[in-house]
């Protein structure tokens, strides 16, 4: 049986925003004090504080019922039928996989998160920002193992191993918790144990 590479969790995040995000991303996509990449109309990554759009109450909620602290929100953009050409692995700041994040979409959603088996190539190291590090393969080169329509409900997302997103028609808005003492797949799977659904 092939390993699954996602797991619904049954956290509520109804009101887990304390803005609109679109708003507040586009309203200035360079602010200071953030580290972003965007490009009008077709992608932007972010990497924010999880003070400046998650509510106390939700912060709250992690840590006094989980014992969760989120470390930083990546923020991800597309624009309708954008497809990237490569798929990549997340790197920590020291340069080691960074295994998982808990993502959700702020609108309905037909895209799809793809997941590829890890090559035995060395991918392209890529550096978008102090924060955001990858290693990033062609998609001729991969051969895929999984995928899912992540959508509005919280779902842990493996991130080291080999993934990209196959949009749809809808743009994507995409919210990627990331927490404090979580580095592998398997630091999630045992903190969200008994959160998890599917």
């Amino acid at each position: 049986m092939k390993q699954q590479n996602w797991h619904r969790t049954d956290l509520d995040v109804t009101n887990a925003l304390r803005l609109n995000l679109k708003d507040y991303l586009l309203s200035d996509p360079y602010r200071e004090g953030e580290h972003n990449i965007y490009i009008e109309n077709t992608v932007g990554v972010w990497t924010i504080a999880p003070q400046t759009i998650f509510t106390d109450k939700f912060l709250g909620y992690l840590a006094d019922n989980l014992l969760l602290q989120v470390d930083l929100a990546q923020i991800f953009y597309r624009t309708s039928g954008y497809q990237h050409p490569g798929a990549h692995v997340d790197l920590g700041q020291n340069n080691k996989l960074y295994g998982c994040g808990l993502n959700w979409t702020v609108d309905p959603d037909d895209a799809e998160m793809v997941w590829y088996d890890m090559p035995t190539t060395e991918g392209v190291s890529t550096k978008r920002s102090e924060t955001d590090r990858n290693m990033e393969w062609p998609l001729e080169q991969l051969k895929e193992i999984d995928r899912v329509c992540i959508g509005q409900t919280p779902t842990l997302v493996r991130t080291d191993i080999p993934h990209t997103v196959d949009m749809g028609d809808n743009e994507r808005w995409l919210i990627s918790a990331r927490f404090l003492w979580h580095t592998t797949w398997e630091d999630y799977m045992k903190s969200f144990k008994t959160r998890i659904v599917t």
